[in-house]
């Protein structure tokens, strides 16, 4: 054997050791939390949501092809159902706000409005049902929702039997005019059991640390134990600086949040707003690819009806759904940041990892980027030894790396290179 071969063997031996070490390091410090026993989200939910892109438009006197109806959920079901989004995972429409009359009935109950609604709920789950979608519909924890319908403070029961007896699959809860955080918190509990005790299977979206954190710090063990998924900050625009925004916070955080994510439970940056008119390629990458990194509930608010292929082919790229799906259930995190230049990571099953690297340069052109190998996955992502695949922004295979290799790539100006790293033997 030769000085080189033997100074090789040498370094790899002392990889894998150091490779029991740290995984021994990351185990331990693995924490792990209760989630909310309905057996719904293992994996991050996926689907359509119209708030962002159609907001609260109800003039469908003048504007009928946007306005929020029955006429766009229909229109939206059929396309999920047939062109793919189905197929690769979204499953789940959601109707937002402003979907309600502006009173109650006589029982007390919630009801849709009757012009732009006119087969109510029940009827529109059954379509969309019958096109092997789920039905996601929005109430609030206050005595008004954000758009000044009706809340559901003092009727909780009563509205989880409803949108049980109308066919509802998922549940997102906002938190406008709620009149204390006692109330927030006791609201957002007794919905989560009210829904449990109606006996359907009914994903719970929450936004209750979004309107805790203002005040006090949100106690994520006890919101796990009570939602499926919840938001934690502000909603998302349209805009670079929205997107940019909402990874900030992200990354601030992180330390609270991503560890008490996990199958059942997940932390919610919001909507995709891939395929609308406020970013960038690049950009539109960014977002595909670190939602899948943070484990997102991948939620659509575009109008697929006029979506461009190359944002259809992003949003059904079913290798990066399957980094977000991944049935390990961990979140990923921000590694680090150096000139501005981001490196998140993964952990993924069968000791893969996902290894996203963003330019936050908004000037000049794109900039050269090297990663030591050694510095992934706390030293496991590549140890001793690994197959690296680029997914975006185009895919392909980069070969066979060593655990003492580096890696140099190309970023764009507020775009990433997103890698997949598996074991080579």
């Amino acid at each position: 054997m030769t000085a080189t071969m033997k100074l090789v063997s040498r370094v790899r031996r002392l990889g894998c050791v150091l490779a029991f070490c740290f995984l021994a390091l990351f185990l331990w410090g693995l924490r792990v939390a209760r989630a909310l026993d309905n057996g719904l989200a293992m994996t991050p939910t996926m689907g359509w949501l119209h708030w962002e892109r159609f907001m609260c438009n109800v003039n469908c006197q003048e504007e009928p092809d946007s306005c929020v109806s029955e006429k766009l959920f229909l229109q939206i079901a059929e396309i999920m159902a047939s062109d793919g989004w189905k197929d690769v995972g979204y499953e789940y429409l959601c109707i937002d706000d402003c979907w309600m009359a502006p009173e109650r009935d006589s029982e007390g109950r919630l009801q849709a409005d009757s012009k732009r609604f006119p087969g109510g709920i029940r009827r529109l789950a059954n379509y969309v049902h019958s096109k092997g979608l789920k039905l996601g519909i929005y109430a609030d924890v206050g005595n008004k929702t954000c758009a000044g319908f009706p809340g559901s403070f003092g009727y909780y029961d009563i509205d989880a039997e409803t949108f049980a007896d109308w066919g509802v699959d998922l549940l997102k809860f906002d938190g406008c005019y709620c009149d204390s955080i006692k109330h927030l918190a006791d609201g957002y509990k007794h919905m989560s059991l009210a829904l449990n005790r109606t006996g359907r299977s009914i994903v719970y979206s929450c936004e209750w640390p979004l309107y805790m954190w203002p005040i006090f710090k949100p106690n994520y063990t006890e919101i796990r134990e009570y939602c499926n998924h919840w938001r934690n900050f502000a909603d998302v625009y349209d805009s670079w600086q929205s997107i940019r925004s909402i990874l900030d916070w992200t990354t601030s955080n992180q330390e609270r949040i991503v560890p008490v994510a996990g199958p059942g439970g997940w932390n919610d940056p919001d909507m995709l707003v891939i395929g609308n008119f406020g970013l960038s390629r690049d950009q539109q990458i960014t977002q595909m690819a670190l939602w899948a990194i943070m484990a997102a509930p991948l939620l659509m608010s575009n109008d697929l009806r006029h979506i461009s292929l190359e944002a259809k082919a992003l949003l059904q790229d079913k290798d990066v759904i399957a980094i977000n799906q991944d049935p390990l259930g961990k979140q990923g995190y921000r590694l680090r940041k150096e000139d501005n230049f981001e490196v998140w990571e993964r952990p993924l099953s069968n000791l893969a990892w996902a290894v996203a690297m963003v330019n936050l340069q908004e000037i000049g052109g794109p900039r050269s980027y090297t990663i030591s190998l050694t510095s992934l996955g706390q030293g496991l992502a590549c140890n001793p030894d690994c197959l690296i695949t680029q997914l975006l922004p185009v895919k392909r295979k980069l070969g066979f790396y060593e655990w003492t290799s580096s890696l140099k790539t190309q970023i764009n100006p507020t775009g990433t290179v997103l890698l997949r790293l598996e074991r080579a033997s």
